[in-house]
């Protein structure tokens, strides 16, 4: 396959103007890039693309392992059970998935700091070098693309210290590209709007006017040209599927070259988004999505396995949730992970609720949220528990998540807990026996969801 490679350099002026009917707004860059681009498909006029985008993207040289197909285990959102896609087919197998939980510390640290869902740095990783630790011949690095600060990068394996500064390097890089301007700015997350998610997706690769073509041909919008790309749907549904529709789904695969019948086989990014996730793939993906507990169970019980398989440890791992600060954090934790599951306990700083006190309030104040006293409520899994602590001066003490309930039994799951003050605890699960024990003030739940 013969590959052509093109660099830009950006500066600070340039301001992206993507006009999209979801409101989907791109901020100025911030930093000086040089992009170089290697298109092992998805090359449709390199050059109108990088005009169009002042920026150069990046061909995913596809290396799916289609060898391990069986079903995961790995405690991932949307992956234990959910992970088929629209017939039934696995989409992320027991190999990559392995490979996401070990760099899913590394995703979410840099995705954390420029406000982005760490999935989308997951599955552009998929997409570019199958997950890999080396960097490819073409000086860009693992993720197809490098930073001036960083390169090109020699050709070789990537260390640990490494993989964190491209990756850092390319969730600063998605966020100035791709922020989203919906619900008065919020940030993106891991449940926003689908369509900001995929059209990030098509941006990264190029935004090729032929895929906008191959939409609308598959009867979307002018402007809804991720649903036409096979790097973004690729397996979406039957129509995308190139074993069920190899005349009318197709893709770029050399350099400069047309588009070309069928598409390849692997998974479109968002299609592995989904199953991350849990995002609405219109169908065509059962993960962790639509009921908003659900997500909140699948969250919590993600975190609690990455403290329990010491990928975060007790120390100072807990900032992930405090942003940054030194404190008890199981109110962080839970107001994160609500953020996260795409219904915030409040507006505004990400969602987060520091303070016990205020997340009882919130569900005093009844707006997204109600509060059940203790004794007049069977607790649901997604419920926020409120405890009280035995010193009368300090009367609300801990929050935690209900994650299941069986009779009069709940497993509850919560941050800051195992004693030891808040650089010596950590997530944890257990079960208490009884809905309105002398502790239990009672619980905050999300408002008007199923």
């Amino acid at each position: 396959m013969q590959l052509r490679r093109a660099r830009r350099l950006l500066s600070n002026t340039i301001v992206l103007t993507l006009i999209l009917s979801l409101l989907f707004a791109i901020s100025p860059l911030q930093k000086t890039y040089a992009a170089e681009t290697i298109d092992c498909e998805d090359t449709d006029n390199l050059d109108e693309r990088m005009i169009n985008l002042d920026a150069g993207y990046y061909g995913p040289c596809d290396t799916l392992d289609k060898n391990n197909s069986s079903q995961c285990s790995v405690n991932i959102v949307g992956t234990t059970s959910q992970n088929k896609d629209y017939a039934g087919r696995e989409i992320l197998t027991k190999t990559q998935l392995s490979e996401i939980a070990k760099n899913q510390p590394v995703y979410e640290k840099a995705a954390q700091k420029h406000d982005i869902p760490w999935q989308i740095i997951a599955v552009i990783h998929i997409r570019e070098t199958g997950l890999g630790r080396n960097n490819p011949s073409n000086g860009q690095g693992i993720y197809q693309f490098y930073d001036k600060r960083g390169g090109p990068y020699p050709t070789g394996p990537v260390s640990e210290k490494e993989f964190e500064r491209q990756t850092m390097f390319v969730a600063e890089f998605i966020s100035g590209k791709a922020k989203a301007n919906y619900e008065g700015n919020k940030t993106i997350t891991s449940s926003s709007q689908p369509n900001v998610i995929k059209d990030t997706l098509f941006s990264y690769n190029g935004r090729a006017s032929v895929y906008e073509k191959q939409a609308q041909s598959l009867g979307y919008k002018a402007n809804e040209g991720y649903e036409g790309s096979p790097y973004v749907m690729n397996k979406a549904d039957a129509k995308r599927d190139p074993g069920k529709n190899p005349s009318g789904w197709g893709q770029i695969k050399t350099d400069g070259g047309g588009i070309s019948y069928p598409a390849n086989e692997g998974y479109g990014g968002f299609v592995q988004y989904a199953a991350l996730t849990g995002a609405d793939l219109g169908g065509a993906c059962n993960g962790i999505g639509g009921p908003v507990r659900q997500k909140v169970v699948a969250l919590a019980k993600q975190e609690l396995e990455l403290w329990g398989n010491g990928s975060l440890k007790p120390g100072t791992d807990f900032h992930k949730y405090s942003q940054g600060r030194n404190e008890n954090w199981c109110a962080d934790f839970v107001s994160w992970i609500y953020n996260q599951a795409g219904y915030p306990l409040k507006k505004g700083n990400q969602g987060n609720v520091a303070s016990v006190d205020e997340v009882r309030s919130i569900g005093e104040k009844g707006e997204t949220f109600t509060f059940n006293k203790s004794g007049d409520y069977t607790p649901q899994p997604g419920d926020i528990v409120i405890q009280k602590n035995t010193d009368p001066k300090n009367y609300i003490s801990h929050v935690m998540l209900v994650v299941a309930v069986n009779g009069n039994k709940m497993t509850v799951l919560g941050g800051n807990q195992g004693g030891g003050g808040f650089t010596s605890s950590k997530v944890t699960e257990y079960t208490i026996t009884g809905f309105a024990t002398s502790d239990i003030v009672g619980y905050v739940s999300p408002k008007g969801t199923e």
